[in-house]
């Protein structure tokens, strides 16, 4: 295959550039789910439980029915088998489990008619005892929630690496904490909506944002027991997602179960604070750190024991095995031992937050840490330069990092932010406490969780040079499009401005998993190189015919194609694709490009990162502000610095969101601040300083050497703001968020000479012991 010659220098990958979709974004141009209106559309509203627990008695649909404007009218009698997952129907026939849980649905002409005809309907509950607690759900004799889970234990995941036994055995000293995080919301920016198109028995058109069509296409077809070829995903621009459109949910189901008894299309959509029902954000959860240490500060072994609040169903069991892998992406160690466990409350089911486990564990994991270094007289910097993972290091469970810049990370960090002047050395300033942090962390670029993780992608160039680039990536307000565009710019030597993205319909464009697992630069990224590449080979061989020359002596840069070392023999771009085209032997200049890991398990490339974090603590209120952040990444090259100064400012702002301040207050089951008034989120004036770090290590696998930047980040910064929190007031934070109260109460705790706070939640894991 025809390549740039060696020395050529990059001239798009690598610049600083706006987004292509901006102007669309910002002059309100963009075409988002709910702008879309089939013709002969209803609207769908659905009937959700008031109870944690109960039997359904009696459900009476006849006055629903009978009202002027609605077609349709379904409960969960009427399709009992029509499931969500193994164990979950998509509305529940006898049993509800949690409050919101789906009973019935209708579907109207209008939204207003298909609201009168939910009041309408007749539903009698007997209540059943509801389990709201961890500790509630594992105490013996207490509600069982479902037959196929004793002791309402769901699916639970164990694991070494190395010898954990011999390692903690030949350590000098063991330290453990706890830590537990809250149930949090993904406040995406768009709410959830699914518009249904199931006229046709012989293909289901369904118009979501998502994460990644294949998933959807798999439950959707497996619900309705026909051929994934049979439905077709319609995803437009998606206003975030923060791991919350992974999967389809039972609202797409009941869209296309709407449609399909109507025979016209079926639009559901939440309104603001359905939203906050509906939703599958992170759940409560419990974390049990065990460190065995040696006294010069060698660590020997690690240990995590999680326990999940599921939520009523086990929806998403991929969660419970994440953190394994991770405990191994850090530190040099001998032993690994890891132990987790889904429980089941009558709360709705459980997801996962932007930064999935990692963020929220490592938030509680990084004090842990950094006490580890404090129990044996180390500072932080030194500590974790002297156990960090290096290039070339193969991790226990099998990962191999050929590119690394951990080490270099932390030390630019560190000499960045000042550490060696302000560790252990900041004094009190107009009343307040101030505290300095360090985080670090790892996250790879992409998963081969299954079989396979690929991606694919096509591109086709008409006789006018314009590019035409398919994929099936979503572009979820991370900027993901204009790096693909950047990609292909690079390889055919024009600019990104004349490629055109054409995505958003899984009949249209190639497979692609999607944009989750931190995918899209990584694994997208080198399928569109792939496939440029494929279409500057043919234009290639035009091109090296006209000039006299080999295909491997040409330069493609700037629209132009030339002979490296004589641009006296060139052609434009665009001249040699019209002759490519209109030649006598004629060829359409159509290039593919696949890619997939050669890995059996996990992935190719891992991006690392340390920052510091530094706040100030009002003793008086307990308030806590972030003053600056000093953010130091390996994302192996920048492929566009602008957007990945973008993504670090996101993830800090996010971080700071979660440790801060995000958490749903759950009384017996039901969220008691369900809007966006309620549920608190960090303003965008709070936004700290941010001092961006770019480590470009280029990896070997990634596209010119890209790795990942969507999630890594905001892992590293809840690690650092924790701690830096608990480095202000001079004790380890057990949970998050930390609020002013909570503050205020570990402050009172402190100076009373015991940090003691309730640990009533702990009641009930000693028994999984």
């Amino acid at each position: 295959m025809a390549s740039q010659p060696e020395d050529t220098e990059l001239a798009v990958v690598g610049t600083r550039r706006k987004r292509l979709d901006g102007f669309e974004k910002v002059s309100g141009r963009s075409v988002f789910t709910d702008d879309i209106r089939l013709p002969g559309m209803l609207h769908g509203k659905i009937l959700r439980s008031p109870h944690a627990r109960a039997r359904i008695v009696s459900i009476d649909t006849s006055k629903a029915e009978a009202l002027p404007g609605v077609k349709v009218v379904v409960t969960g009698r009427d399709v009992p088998d029509l499931m969500h997952s193994e164990h979950q129907p998509v509305m529940a026939p006898e049993i509800v489990n949690y409050i919101g849980e789906e009973v019935a649905a209708v579907a109207a002409l209008d939204l207003a008619t298909a609201e009168d005809a939910l009041e309408l309907i007749e539903v009698e509950y007997e209540p059943l005892e509801p389990v709201f607690k961890l500790r509630h759900a594992l105490k013996s004799g207490g509600p069982r929630l479902h037959e196929h889970a004793p002791g309402n234990i769901g699916p639970t995941h164990e694991q070494d690496f190395g010898d954990p036994d011999g390692a903690f055995a030949a350590a000098d000293l063991i330290v453990e904490d706890e830590f537990k995080t809250p149930v949090q919301h993904n406040t995406l920016a768009e709410l959830h909506v699914a518009l249904a198109d199931y006229s046709s028995p012989d293909k289901l058109h369904m118009y979501t944002p998502t994460q990644g069509a294949p998933m959807y296409k798999m439950q959707l077809a497996e619900a309705f027991g026909i051929m994934e070829s049979q439905v077709r995903i319609v995803y437009e621009n998606v206003g975030g997602a923060f791991t919350g459109r992974g999967r389809a949910k039972p609202h797409h189901i009941i869209a296309a179960l709407l449609s399909r008894r109507a025979g016209r299309p079926v639009k559901i959509k939440a309104c603001a604070d359905e939203e906050f029902i509906m939703f599958r954000g992170s759940g409560e959860t419990i974390y049990r750190f065990r460190t065995g240490v040696m006294k010069d500060g060698t660590i020997r072994a690690l240990e995590a024991d999680v326990t999940f609040d599921a939520g009523a169903h086990d929806e998403f069991p991929l969660i419970l095995w994440l953190p394994a892998p991770y405990l191994n992406w850090l530190y040099r160690v001998d032993g690994v031992r890891y132990r987790g466990r889904f429980v089941f409350t009558n709360t709705v089911p459980k997801g996962s937050h932007h930064g999935g486990i990692f963020g929220r564990m490592s938030a509680g994991w990084m004090q842990h840490m950094n006490r580890v270094a404090e129990e044996v007289g180390m500072d932080p910097v030194d500590f974790h330069l002297h156990n960090a993972v290096e290039p070339g290091h193969e991790a226990m469970e099998g990962s191999v990092f050929a590119s690394c810049g951990l080490k270099e990370c932390i030390e630019q960090a560190a000499e960045r932010s000042g550490w060696k002047d302000k560790y252990g050395k900041l004094a009190p300033r107009d009343g307040k406490y101030r505290g300095i942090g360090m985080g670090i962390g790892a996250q790879a670029s992409g998963s081969k969780g299954a079989d396979n993780d690929t991606s694919a992608a096509m591109i086709k160039i008409a006789d006018d040079g314009i590019v035409t680039l398919y994929t099936g990536i979503p572009d979820m307000g991370q900027g993901s499009h204009t790096v693909m565009a950047m990609i292909a710019a690079e390889v055919l030597g024009t600019v990104p401005e004349d490629i055109r993205i054409v995505q958003g319909d899984s009949d249209v464009v190639p497979f692609d998993w999607g944009a989750f697992s931190q995918r899209g630069t990584f694994m997208t990224g080198n399928a569109v190189k792939a496939a440029a590449e494929d279409a500057r080979q043919q234009l290639a061989d035009v091109a090296a015919r006209e000039l006299g020359a080999a295909p491997g002596e040409l330069v493609f840069r700037g629209g132009t194609i030339s002979v490296a070392g004589d641009t006296e023999r060139s052609m434009t771009f665009r001249e040699c694709v019209y002759k490519t085209l209109h030649s006598a032997e004629g060829r359409f200049v159509m290039g593919r490009g696949f890619f997939n890991s050669p890995k059996p398990f996990g992935a190719l490339a891992f991006s690392f990162g340390c920052q510091v974090a530094e706040v100030e603590v009002d003793p008086k209120t307990g308030s806590v502000a972030l003053l600056k952040v000093t953010a130091a990444h390996d994302i192996g090259r920048a492929m566009n610095p602008l957007a990945v100064e973008g993504q670090l400012d996101g993830q800090v702002f996010s971080g700071m969101g979660q440790v801060l301040y995000e958490e749903c207050r759950m009384e017996e089951g039901l969220m008691m601040n369900p809007s966006r008034l309620e549920y608190k989120l960090p303003r965008t004036y709070e936004l700290p300083d941010v001092d961006y770090i770019l480590v470009e290590t280029i990896d070997p696998f990634g596209p010119f050497g890209a790795k990942e930047v969507g999630e890594g980040p905001i892992v590293v910064s809840m690690s650092a703001i924790a701690s830096a929190v608990a480095n202000a007031i001079g004790a380890f934070v057990p949970e998050i968020p930390m609020t002013p109260w909570k503050v205020l109460r570990m402050l009172r705790a402190r100076d009373k000479g015991a940090v003691q706070f309730d640990k009533s939640w702990r009641e009930g894991i000693e028994s999984l012991d």
